[in-house]
């Protein structure tokens, strides 16, 4: 079951998370989960909105994104961050962290039941992102919980996609992420682009995933590669978001 999950994922075209390049981006994700309170979505998306003014009046020059959740356990979490961060830039935050707090209690706390704050790693040498620019209407998050000590096997075999893809000259595009902390260790997300609902559909001129990897390598190895992420994964689980760009803040180029 697990292995036609994957095969679904990668088969239908593939977070591209992509926005305004920096010079030298960084890849670490900086994310928060937040919750708004029961019948205070209005109120909290408000907020927002006073919150992205906020980063304008600062001269803010990097983008803070806002997805929305639209399906599985956690529907109705809003994911709010910032991309391409070096971990020393969250030594000298261009927005120092107590006004952020402050500004953030003002307009958008009270309306916030829980927030989670994670670290994601961007695994750019395995991933195919598309071309930057603003970020796709949805993305499809596969989150795969690997075993412990398994994590190579696991590694390797999503390296070995990503050569499957550059050799075939696959015309499917995704990114890699690895949980740095806040979560479960061993914790790896795929993050597929999807322009539209339409874009969910099977590609009939896209060559499905297995069949990809077959003319790469041959049938042997193929099997190989699927069988090692079969074995290393101990779960897994899909969701939709939403970008909300009337919520975000994207700095003028």
């Amino acid at each position: 079951m697990r292995t036609k999950k994957l095969l679904s994922a990668f088969a239908v075209m593939l977070f591209a998370f992509s926005v305004v390049a920096q010079e030298k981006p960084g890849t670490v994700a900086a994310l928060e989960f937040q919750k708004p309170k029961n019948g205070m979505v209005a109120q909290y998306e408000n907020g927002r909105k006073q919150k992205a003014a906020w980063h304008k009046q600062q001269n803010d020059p990097l983008p803070l994104l806002v997805w929305e959740t639209l399906t599985g356990p956690d529907t109705g979490t809003y994911i709010v961050g910032r991309l391409n961060q070096h971990w020393a830039d969250f030594d000298k935050p261009v927005i120092p962290d107590q006004a952020d707090l402050e500004e953030y209690q003002k307009v958008v706390g009270n309306y916030v039941e829980s927030i989670v704050a994670r670290y994601y790693e961007a695994m750019p040498k395995i991933s195919n992102p598309p071309s930057p620019g603003m970020a796709p209407k949805f993305d499809e998050i596969v989150t795969f919980h690997v075993r412990y000590g398994k994590g190579s096997d696991f590694r390797s075999a999503i390296s070995r996609i990503y050569d499957a893809a550059q050799k075939t000259k696959w015309p499917v595009n995704f990114e890699w992420y690895a949980l740095a902390s806040g979560g479960d260790t061993g914790t790896y997300v795929l993050v597929v682009p999807r322009s539209s609902w339409a874009d969910f559909e099977e590609k009939p001129d896209v060559k499905p995933f297995r069949e990809m990897l077959k003319e790469a390598f041959g049938q042997a190895e193929a099997d190989s590669i699927v069988d090692r992420i079969d074995h290393s994964v101990q779960g897994e689980t899909s969701e939709i978001i939403q970008f909300h760009p009337e919520l975000s803040y994207l700095p003028a180029k």
